[in-house]
C-alpha cells in the first residue's frame, strides 16, 4: 500500500517509493489496485492492467434461506483455513491470515465434512465492514458466506469484486449494495498461473490482494 500526504504531492515521492519497492521485489511479480490518480505513475513504471475491481457498499438486505453448512469459525479451524488458502491462492499468506482472529469481527467457514470455504468480516472504518478475504468452492457457497457474515453486522457492508465475474456483483446489488468506485488491478512482471483463482472472490483488502 502506498500513500503520500497531500501536502507532499507532486514531488516525486510516490515514484521513488515504488521504484524502491520494485528493486526490493527483484524478479517477483508485483500487483496492486490502482486508482485513477495513481494509474499514470504505475503505467510509467511498467505496470499493465489485469482486470477491474468494483467496490460495492450498502446495507445488505438478506433474503430468507438456509445457512446449512455455514458456521462461525473457531480457533481449531485455523490450520484448515491456512491449508485451504495456500492451495487456492497459490502462495503462503499464513503470516497475514494468522492475524485474522485478532482483527476480524467474525470469521465464517463452509463446513462440508471439512473446511471448503471461509470468509472474514472486519471493520474498515467506524461506518462500514469489509468482507474479505472470501474463498469458496463456488458462487453459491460464496453467497452463503456473505449472507451469514452480513447477518451479524450492524454496519453497511463493503465487497470488492471483479465486475466481469457473474457470481456476486449482480446478486450483491440486488441485496442493497451499490457500486461506489472502480479500480484497476495492475501487474509489474509476468503473471504466472497459480492456485485456483476462480475460488477467490474478494481480497483481504485492496492493499493486500
Amino acid at each position: 500500500m502506498m500513500l503520500v500526504a497531500a501536502r507532499y504531492g507532486r514531488r516525486g515521492l510516490g515514484r521513488e517509493l515504488m521504484e524502491h519497492l520494485l528493486r526490493a521485489a527483484g524478479d517477483a511479480t508485483v500487483t496492486l489496485f490502482a486508482t485513477d490518480q495513481g494509474r499514470p505513475l504505475y503505467e510509467k513504471l511498467g505496470f499493465e492492467p489485469v482486470r477491474k475491481s468494483v467496490s460495492l457498499r450498502g446495507r445488505f438486505r438478506a433474503s430468507a434461506g438456509s445457512f446449512k453448512g455455514v458456521r462461525a469459525a473457531t480457533e481449531a479451524d485455523l490450520p484448515a483455513i491456512l491449508e485451504l488458502d495456500r492451495a487456492v491462492f497459490g502462495a503462503d499468506r499464513g503470516l497475514i491470515l494468522s492475524r485474522l482472529p485478532s482483527f476480524a469481527d467474525r470469521i465464517a467457514v463452509i463446513d462440508d465434512g471439512g473446511v471448503t470455504g471461509y470468509a472474514a468480516a472486519w471493520r474498515n472504518e467506524p461506518a462500514s465492514t469489509v468482507i474479505g478475504p472470501l474463498v469458496a468452492p463456488d458462487g453459491a457457497a460464496a453467497r452463503l458466506l456473505v449472507t451469514e457474515l452480513a447477518a451479524h453486522t450492524a454496519t453497511p457492508i463493503r465487497l470488492d469484486l471483479d465486475p466481469d465475474r457473474c457470481e456476486l456483483p449482480g446478486w450483491a446489488n440486488a441485496h442493497g449494495l451499490e457500486p461506489t468506485g472502480i479500480t484497476v488491478v495492475m501487474a509489474h512482471g509476468k503473471l504466472i498461473a497459480r492456485g485456483v483463482p476462480e475460488r477467490l472472490y474478494t481480497p483481504i483488502s485492496v492493499a493486500l490482494a
